[in-house]
């Protein structure tokens, strides 16, 4: 099958997919509002003529969410998935299959990774890797096992502009870096993007939304070594709000939000970060402010500042240099000239170097699932290690999870404590739960 490779906006037409290609068979398992999600992206690779993975299977337990995204991948993709209800069933009728993409609620990450890999997939998971340590240990356990892939999805660093941020970091833009400012307020007491986010052992928005965070703060400034927290329940009652989920990736299930939930998962954190390369950084992760939202970021370095452009947005960065003043967007490509994309993330985003773009959330958001696609395809058949892999999926949480720790202990609490599980009076309550 040869798809529309022609991308509006861009004036050019993307090459064409070879019918000759040879894709790699994956299915997705979980099909709910992030299901469809991923679907989208797989559309966008798809388009981009780079295809080396094909959607055959899509597998849920309400076989009537597995129907609604086989639909939706007909009408999208040109074929229709066959429809599963259990990872066992696929695997028994569809052998072939080598990889799925697990698109579950964040609680049950854990349990489905580690029963893919036991049944003989290769995996991509969806953010994050599980809500504990010792989940996650489970998953790595039967990753090694296995001998498959385990590739976490961590998409947001792939995003042009953070590429951008981090190579102007890296050619040292604003000298040595020592201090990152990041911070979120906003959200009220309407329940965000889905009921379950609120519930301390099944999700938690401060942990779901906050390992993408992390990630980043950790790819721009290296890996942080200690947390020292505060966290709160500000609303533990949450209503039905105007607004359900993010975008429209959740309407078909709008129906199910409730009127009103009672919440038990922190919806404020405020942290004061420690990193192993001497930088401090400070974060303020906040989902229950009333008022006027605000968001910001900034990194300070020794000879100027950055305020880094965000994901999905395409909106320039600022650099701030001592003794030259501000430079913001196609200016900085100046300091960075050897700075390209990759031919995929090239032909989504319509050049190979950007210092900004003009693309609509949605489109930006399937794109760089779609780069998590196409790199899942490398690492099967080229053997190529994932970017972000079970240990950066790890720590990631594990930087999560000490910021509330400390604020349980009422002390700075390090990564190694958390890693190690030297302490988890935080994550006990999820284990229990979760029978880990």
């Amino acid at each position: 099958m040869v798809y529309n490779c022609f991308r509006k906006g861009t004036g050019t037409c993307l090459k064409k997919e070879s019918t000759n290609l040879v894709r790699i068979p994956i299915a997705i398992v979980g099909s709910g509002g992030m299901g469809g999600r991923h679907l989208r992206a797989l559309g966008a690779l798809y388009e981009s003529g780079m295809a080396n993975v094909e959607l055959v299977a899509v597998c849920d337990t309400r076989e009537e969410n597995a129907i609604h995204l086989a639909d939706n991948a007909e009408e999208m993709l040109g074929s229709r998935p066959q429809v599963f209800t259990s990872m066992e069933e696929m695997k028994n009728q569809r052998p072939d299959i080598e990889a799925v993409d697990i698109t579950t609620d964040s609680g049950s990450h854990h349990l489905v990774a580690e029963m893919a890999f036991d049944l003989g997939y290769n995996v991509l998971c969806e953010k994050p890797l599980s809500l504990t340590i010792r989940g996650c240990n489970r998953v790595i356990d039967a990753w090694k096992r296995s001998g498959k892939v385990l590739s976490v999805g961590e998409q947001e660093r792939r995003d042009p502009m953070c590429r951008l941020n981090k190579a102007l970091l890296d050619a040292g833009a604003i000298g040595d870096p020592y201090s990152m400012l990041l911070g979120s307020a906003r959200g009220g007491n309407d329940i965000i993007i889905w009921p379950w986010r609120h519930y301390k052992n099944i999700g938690g928005i401060f942990v779901d939304a906050g390992v993408h965070a992390v990630d980043q703060m950790m790819y721009y400034l290296g890996d942080i070594e200690e947390v020292y927290a505060v966290s709160k329940i500000w609303e533990p009652k949450r209503y039905r709000g105007e607004k359900i989920g993010v975008a429209h990736f959740y309407e078909h299930w709008a129906s199910e939000v409730p009127d009103e939930i009672d919440a038990d998962a922190e919806d404020m954190v405020i942290s004061t970060l420690k990193y192993k390369s001497g930088a401090v950084g400070q974060w303020t992760s906040m989902f229950a402010a009333h008022g006027e939202p605000t968001e910001y970021g900034m990194i300070y370095g020794s000879k100027g500042s950055m305020a880094p452009a965000k994901q999905r947005r395409g909106n320039p960065l600022t650099l701030t240099i001592d003794g030259v003043g501000t430079i913001s967007g196609d200016d900085v490509l100046e300091l960075v000239p050897n700075f390209h994309l990759d031919e995929l993330p090239a032909r989504l985003f319509g050049a190979d170097r950007l210092g900004s773009y003009d693309t609509p959330f949605e489109d930006a958001d399937r794109f760089l699932v779609a780069l998590e696609y196409y790199e899942l395809g490398q690492c099967i058949t080229d053997g190529v290690k994932p970017e972000v892999d079970a240990y950066v999926g790890r720590k990631d949480l594990a930087v999560c999870n000490a910021a509330l720790e400390s604020s349980v202990l009422g002390r700075p609490v390090t990564i190694e404590e958390i890693e190690n599980e030297e302490t988890a009076e935080y994550e006990a309550s999820i284990n229990d739960h979760w029978n880990i």
